[in-house]
């Protein structure tokens, strides 16, 4: 047998090591002799088979770092089979590598981007037989450059083009000819790789078949793109019509396997004509992208693009206003602050330009004299014109011309003034101004829209990237809330007010509960029907006497504030301790009468004409009740309202059903009304602390959306009817974040899921909640949290000062009050509400025995409360309030310091403070006051620490998200998509500001948090199966990308280019984890049949069993699981363990990488002492018969 070099064996390009010199490591091993190997020379002397020189790809560093699944497109393509029959080999060897379906796919796609593939395409500036000879040309010489042969080469071209453009009688079209060379040139090399031998009839038929399927496939895209159809219908037309044509032209039926097949094949063609019109480009040098031809532009673009216009000539004008009025030496003047007095009157700072005097008026006489005229005029004469300027402006608006309605006067109306009837001439001089300038603004922005819209032109009108590759009704609801709001309207709406009343809400349900709940003692008294007692005035112990008398303190103040916000509260109650339905009757008489509801929708909702009419209806009700179609409970309440209330069943079903829902979720509850229904005494909560904190919660909800929206949600009302006009689109995105945030979307019927189905999605989650939290590793990343997120945006200094402070019970009280502690995971993944009043364990324990309708949802708030991750999550929130509070006061300081003298610009320094004061709810006339009060650091505390620790926020999250019908499709989605998005948001906002810090903090926090997680996570399993753990040590890039994978700092993105498979780690991203579960059901299922099967339905069939559904419960029981596997299912663990490790030391160690190998090796034999490596495993024998092995599988495909 010919001998052959260790260079020849390895490869021209392999690092010259001598293999004793690669294997000389395994001598410092104790491991047991192997008296029968041969010497290396005398191995390879007499047993090493003749194989051919090769040149492995792989002796490139680069090339390791590629997925498999691009070496696999290598092989596939053109490109890499000329390589093969050049050098006798596959250019990768991938004989481990075991693809999925997307897998091959994802292959396909990449195949076509090589340079003999794309061009075998460039037929696409030919036609027919004409076309298909230049690109075959094409692709050969590719071919020859790669080592082809030049004889084979020249004889495929001669043999083979003239048949391929002449007899396979389709030549008509470009897609043809692509298709058909490509078609059979691949077949021909496949031949002649696989049999040393080339069918030409066998290739004349591969030829025909592809120029057949690529006429069809080109016609219809052809046929699709006249029509005007979306790229990504066209795409799935042309798949569609390639997966049925190819097995058709096979005369068999088409399976699922071929539509994946055509996906891959018409992916990779577009990509590679999209290669060749960027090379042609270049080549007759015009630009890569081509500029597409003049578009009109679509309305919302013109719209953005108007806005921001007007934006800018507005902020122009701002800078250089000068305010005219008749006031003696303040004739022309000048805005030079504003501040709020301590009645919380808001008052202009005024100097004038010409006496330099000075004077301070509130905004309403501010009004009555100045303004931007021209010439300065007295009250009366300045009122009347502004009333003529209305007037004309009006008439202007509502002309057709520029096609308003009079719903928009309206709305402006109602917007500024909360009434949409007022006159004009009823108007303060502060509203009329605001009207006018609201009238000018919409003027002023048709006139530019009519200016800008002949000569604006939009690459790709009103789409983003991913719309252009994908139908927009699939991207929109997988965007974040806040990035589909693009007018002011939804933006003023979306973006400033919904968050401003959202931390408005949590500092006056913090303050209160602060107040009422934890200084009174109520949290942690043992009888709390004691202190509702003594709420009532009934005799109590003298310690719940104290109790509710602090109780009642705090709900005066709560009544006087409420008559403060404007509220039309109910008669003030002396003994008052509010009437709240316990939650489990509320949902019980819900789900009970929304269903009836929605099924006599008609008949209830009829006009009572006559008194036949309501006879019907409480006939149906009653007839209902005795059919036993609603609950004991229900039917209890309405009998009670029919026979004590003097009500007729319909009045008693409407009061019932306005009493349930104004409870579960409405905000304006107990305050404005009085008390009515008479319910059985046991429906009513007596737990003081649930009922107080409900009450607050609920109190707290009401104030803020007066404050902020109005007394009845006017002003929103306004924005959403402007905004309906404006961009019906938009305005569904925001009326349903809107319903979303106020609690009305619970109660639409077209969102309600049946009463059976909510049930059971609550289970489902719970359950997956209680197992993949509660007893999973879930807690270990959450320590690190801090790193990636409050000490990466504010800074270690900040933060561990912040942390300190947490000693301080001045700082703790602070932050409650802030509500920066009253959201959690588990109310965000489940949408519960306990977060305001968390529950202790014994608590729990007590509620899983008693609420048999929540059980599951009390098993997953005790398990994750007794597995530390809701203690750890709560500290993590009050470790991002109290950094805040540091960060904001620093950013105040940073602002004030570098603060521009007036109409200038600010440096870069006080523009990164502004903007993030800004973002934090601190406005210009707070942060330009000297210093911040203590509400606005509050709500500073409770904005960081709700976005920085990925708190519920309906702007954050895809409206899917919040829709209760698909939050169990994706539970746990979210901790990667808001991770991912506040990493993105972050880095992006600071590095454009110029603060490179951010990134590095990030990156330093993710790779020493790793360390630590993979510590602790190696010791838990350790600790639970009995089991050391094995792994890897990853170097450079790799390594980072582990880390920040590890503590989630990139969110899915980081779990994705992690993951050793990384099309399984996007099947985990899309499906929903209930799958995962429903897959390891089944396995175990059938490894429990098995089982049986073999040894009998007994404990050894039962022990052996136990792994396979122990993964359903959670990493906690699925590491147990090992504890009682029997010996011979140990041994076979460790055993594939074994053989996997071992193919990759072998790969280590032909790649030249012995120190790796070796430091496996080491770490195996140390963790799993009962089956080592030894000279037995690895030798240079062994490494042999794997890279022969490998061979021989190459060779017999």
């Amino acid at each position: 047998m010919p001998q052959i070099t260790e260079e020849e064996f390895f490869g021209a390009t392999e690092p010259k090591y001598e293999l004793e010199e690669r294997l000389s490591f395994l001598n410092t091993f104790e491991t047991p002799k192997n008296e029968g190997a041969l010497s290396v020379d005398d191995f390879f002397g007499t047993v090493q088979p003749e194989l051919p020189k090769k040149q492995r790809a792989e002796s490139s560093e680069l090339w390791n770092y590629l997925p498999d699944v691009f070496k696999k497109g290598y092989n596939e393509s053109l490109t890499g089979m000329a390589q093969q029959l050049a050098t006798g080999e596959a250019p990768f060897d991938l004989e481990n590598y075991h693809p999925s379906v997307l897998g091959d796919i994802g292959a396909a796609v990449i195949s076509f981007f090589m340079p003999a593939d794309i061009a075998a395409f460039a037929a696409g500036g030919g036609i027919g037989g004409q076309a298909a000879k230049v690109a075959g040309k094409s692709a050969l010489k590719q071919m020859i450059r790669a080592g082809v042969k030049k004889e084979f080469a020249e004889g495929v071209l001669q043999k083979g083009m003239k048949t391929m453009a002449g007899k396979a009688g389709v030549g008509a079209g470009a897609s043809a000819a692509g298709l058909g060379v490509y078609s059979g040139i691949a077949d021909a090399m496949v031949q002649e790789i696989e049999t040393n031998n080339i069918d030409w009839e066998q290739t004349l038929k591969a030829t025909a078949k592809g120029a057949t399927l690529g006429a069809t496939v080109g016609a219809i895209g052809g046929r699709a793109a006249a029509k005007g159809t979306s790229e990504a219908v066209r795409v799935a037309q042309e798949i569609t019509a390639f997966g049925i044509g190819q097995p058709a032209l096979d005369l068999r039926m088409p399976t699922p396997q071929d539509f994946l097949h055509a996906g891959g094949m018409i992916l990779g063609i577009r990509g590679a004509n999209m290669a060749i019109k960027s090379g042609v480009r270049v080549a007759r040098g015009k630009p890569l992208i081509q500029p597409r031809p003049d578009k009109e532009a679509s309305p919302e673009f013109l719209q953005e693009v108007a806005e921001s216009t007007l934006k800018a000539r507005e902020k122009a004008r701002k800078e250089g206003e000068v305010w005219k009025s008749a006031r003696e030496e303040f004739k022309s003047t000048k805005i030079v602050g504003e501040r709020e007095t301590e009645g919380g009157l808001k008052v202009f700072q005024l100097k004038d330009i010409e006496s330099k005097k000075t004077l301070e008026l509130t905004k309403s006489e501010f009004f009555k004299e100045f303004d931007l005229y021209k010439d300065p005029m007295a009250p009366e004469a300045l009122q009347k014109k502004r009333l003529g300027e209305v007037a004309g402006l009006s008439r202007k608006l509502t002309s057709e011309e520029y096609g308003f309605s009079n719903d928009l006067l309206k709305e402006k109306k109602l917007y500024i003034s909360g009434n949409e009837n007022i006159s004009s001439k009823d108007m303060t001089p502060h509203q009329l101004f605001k009207y006018r300038k609201s009238l000018r603004h919409e003027k002023e922005l048709v006139e530019i829209k009519k200016g800008l819209k002949p000569n604006l032109v939009e690459f790709e009108p009103g789409k983003t990237l991913f719309e252009k590759l994908f139908p927009e009704k699939w991207i929109q609801p997988l965007l974040a809330a806040e990035s589909r709001l693009k007018t002011n309207e939804g933006r003023s709406l979306g973006t400033r007010m919904i968050p401003k009343a959202d931390a408005r809400r949590a500092e006056i349900v913090g303050t209160f509960v602060e107040e009422a709940v934890i200084e009174s003692g109520l949290r942690k008294y043992k009888n709390q029907k004691e202190v509702a007692d003594a709420l009532e005035g009934k005799a109590t112990s003298p310690g719940a006497k104290r109790i509710a008398d602090q109780v009642k303190v705090a709900l005066d103040k709560a009544y006087e504030m409420a008559k403060d916000a404007g509220i039309d509260v109910s008669g003030y109650i002396e003994g008052y301790f509010p009437r709240m339905m316990r939650k489990d009757i509320q949902q019980i008489i819900f789900d009970d009468l929304m269903p009836f509801i929605e099924k006599n929708q008609k008949l209830l909702d009829k006009k009572i004409a006559r008194p036949e009419d309501l006879r019907i209806i409480n006939k149906v009700i009653e007839t209902s009740i005795k059919a036993g179609e609603f609950s004991n409970s229900t039917n209890r309440a309405l009998n009670k309202l029919v026979k004590e209330g003097k009500l007729t069943y319909k009045e008693a079903m409407d009061s019932l059903r306005t009493e349930v829902m104004g409870e579960m979720y409405s905000p304006f509850g107990n305050l404005e009304k009085e008390r009515k229904l008479d319910l059985p005494a046991e429906f009513y909560e007596r737990n003081a602390k649930e009922v107080i904190v409900r009450y607050f919660d609920k109190f707290a909800k009401r104030i803020a959306t007066a404050e902020v929206f109005g007394k009845r949600g006017e002003k929103a009302k306004a924005l959403l009817d402007a905004l309906r006009v404006k961009n019906p689109k938009e305005y569904k995105v925001m009326k349903e974040l809107y319903t979303n945030f106020t609690g009305l979307s619970s109660i639409d019927p077209a969102k309600a899921m049946s009463p059976r189905a909510r049930k059971i999605a609550a289970n489902i989650m719970s359950f997956e909640y209680a197992t993949k939290i509660g007893l999973g590793f879930a807690t270990v990343p959450n320590i690190t949290q801090f790193a990636i997120s409050t000490a990466a945006e504010a800074g270690y200094m900040r933060f561990f000062r912040g942390a300190y402070r947490l000693f301080d019970k001045g700082v703790r009280k602070k932050i409650r009050q802030s509500g920066a502690t009253h959201y959690n995971v588990m109310d965000m993944l489940l949408g519960t509400d306990i977060g305001v009043n968390p529950a202790t364990w014994r608590e729990n324990i007590k509620n899983i025995a008693t609420d048999k309708g929540n059980r599951m949802t009390h098993v997953a708030n005790l398990l994750s409360t007794v597995s530390l991750f809701k203690p750890i999550n709560r500290l993590n929130q009050m470790l991002a309030a109290s950094t805040a509070e540091i960060y904001v006061r620093d950013l105040h300081k940073v602002a004030k310091a570098n603060a521009p003298k007036p109409n200038k610009e600010g440096n870069s320094r006080y523009n990164w403070a502004t903007k993030n004061l800004d973002r934090l709810g601190i406005s210009k006339e707070h942060y330009d006051k000297a210093s911040l009060s203590d509400k606005n650091i509050e709500n500073a505390m409770y904005r960081f620490a709700k976005e920085s620790q990925l708190q519920k926020d309906i702007m954050k999250d895809p409206l899917v998200f919040n829709d209760a019908r698909y939050r169990p499709f994706f539970i746990f989605k979210r901790f990667g998509f808001r991770q991912a998005k506040y990493a993105k948001d972050l880095m992006r906002r600071e590095v454009q500001a110029g603060n490179v810090l951010v990134p590095l903090r990030l990156a330093v926090g993710g790779f020493f948090g790793a360390q630590f997680v993979i510590w602790a996570k190696d010791n838990l399993i350790k600790l639970l199966s009995g089991k050391d753990v094995v792994r890897e040590d990853k170097e450079g890039f790799d390594s980072l990308l582990e880390a920040m994978s590890v503590v989630g700092a990139m969110g899915f993105f980081g779990d994705i280019l992690d993951a050793e498979d990384k099309l399984a780690a996007v099947k985990f991203l899309v499906s929903p984890v209930m799958m995962s579960d429903m897959e390891k059901l089944y396995s175990g299922t059938r490894s429990l049949a098995n089982n049986i099967d073999t040894f009998g339905l007994n404990t050894v069939a039962l022990q052996r069993s136990v792994k396979g559904y122990a993964g359903i419960f959670g990493s906690v029981p699925r590491h147990l699981a090992r504890r009682v596997e029997m010996p011979g299912q140990e041994k076979k663990i460790i055993s594939t363990e074994k053989g996997k490790l071992r193919s990759k030391i072998f790969d280590f160690i032909l790649e030249g990488k012995q120190k790796k190998a070796q430091q496996l090796i080491k770490d195996w034999n140390k963790k799993r002492r009962t089956n080592p490596f030894t000279t037995y495993d690895i030798s240079d024998s062994d490494i042999y018969q794997y890279v022969a092995r490998k061979a021989r599988i190459k060779a017999n495909p």
